[in-house]
């Protein structure tokens, strides 16, 4: 039933940033079936602790020693680079023929997406982790200065910003005209998009690494301590559950599809649960702790965890399928652009898959 849900395709998919879609989610149309084969690896500039974004036959990755760099999808080649002072932890954001992104010293980029060359840049008062979300001609992103901000993509003129009373780590979501994001002072926020304006806020306690995502009536949210809630869009409480495994903490972003929300943990886990009710549906085991942000290809769920491990699972019951160690640990999650599914390591490594046959 679950498998039914996710529809196929062979369409080229775009992968604009962290998620392929606004809304935080990461459900896309495709195949992904087992066993995977490698097209090719690449060493990039430094370690690799975000998604790899995709626009046409152009791969975008940052890294951990503050590098862009943008790669040919058909092989891995460098068409440019571009060097920042500090590290980025956020994803690139592609839209428009430019790419935003943030880094850990404060400082947000947007860049020209042929050249790499620098269209201008903002300082923020704190690092960036939070990846950037576009809505039309405006950008919006989190910083650890507590503030949410939305500015003008074609020169970043501050529209407006939003502050919270704790840093906004978590990537800003769209509903419609408006903006949600869970933020480090636990609670989960609905604004205006078009001015900022808070519409309703939801206290749930711990802190947000993980983005919100939005599902058709509602938000699936997970925080560190391993509560996860679904909020309806009129900002109730519909049912929370918590982890009791040893290690518990979701900062991966969930997934959501066919009333089935597949949350990544810190326990070593991937799993189910029932959208109307919060009841458990599976359970699949990692090798370590699933920071990374799980996907669906079709019918299958893609997601990496700190052992280095990258698991392809079955989206109806949590099968294993198929897994492979690439080395170092998987942070980001997977990106896939219709044939191909990219993957970034620690090791400083960018790994390219396609299904056999």
């Amino acid at each position: 039933m679950i498998a039914a849900c996710l529809l196929l395709a062979t369409a080229t998919i775009e992968w604009p940033s962290f998620r392929p879609t606004w809304d935080g989610n990461a459900v896309v149309q495709g195949v992904l079936s087992p066993p995977l084969h490698r097209v090719w690896v690449v060493r990039t500039a430094g370690p690799i602790e975000n998604t790899v974004s995709i626009s046409r036959d152009r791969a975008y990755v940052a890294t951990m020693d503050g590098n862009v760099e943008c790669r040919r999808v058909r092989d891995g080649g460098l068409v440019w680079s571009y060097r920042s002072h500090s590290a980025f932890s956020a994803s690139p954001t592609i839209s428009g023929g430019r790419v935003f992104i943030g880094d850990t010293g404060g400082e947000f980029h947007a860049l020209d997406a042929t050249s790499g060359r620098r269209l201008w840049s903002k300082q923020t008062g704190d690092k960036i982790v939070s990846s950037a979300t576009v809505a039309g001609s405006r950008v919006l992103f989190g910083s650890y200065d507590c503030k949410l901000y939305c500015v003008e993509a074609a020169s970043g003129r501050v529209v407006w910003t939003h502050t919270s009373k704790a840093q906004v780590h978590a990537t800003p979501t769209l509903r419609g005209s408006e903006v949600w994001f869970a933020g480090c002072d636990g609670s989960v926020h609905a604004l205006a998009l078009a001015t900022g304006r808070p519409l309703r806020s939801v206290k749930l306690g711990g802190n947000f690494a993980a983005a919100a995502v939005l599902g058709k009536d509602g938000a699936l949210v997970g925080n560190s301590t391993g509560l996860l809630a679904w909020v309806s869009t009129a900002g109730k409480v519909r049912w929370s559950v918590r982890e009791k495994e040893d290690g518990a903490g979701v900062y991966g972003t969930p997934i959501v599809f066919g009333g089935v929300g597949v949350v990544p943990s810190r326990s070593r886990r991937l799993f189910a649960l029932d959208l109307a009710t919060g009841k458990p549906l599976w359970t699949h085991l990692t090798e370590g702790a699933a920071e990374s942000s799980p996907i669906a290809v079709g019918s299958t769920i893609v997601v990496g965890d700190d052992a280095g491990w990258l698991h392809l699972v079955r989206a109806n019951d949590g099968k294993a399928l198929w897994k492979t160690r690439l080395g170092g640990q998987i942070k980001g999650s997977a990106s896939w652009n219709g044939t191909l599914l990219l993957v970034g390591t620690t090791e400083g490594r960018l790994w390219a898959f396609a299904a056999k046959g």
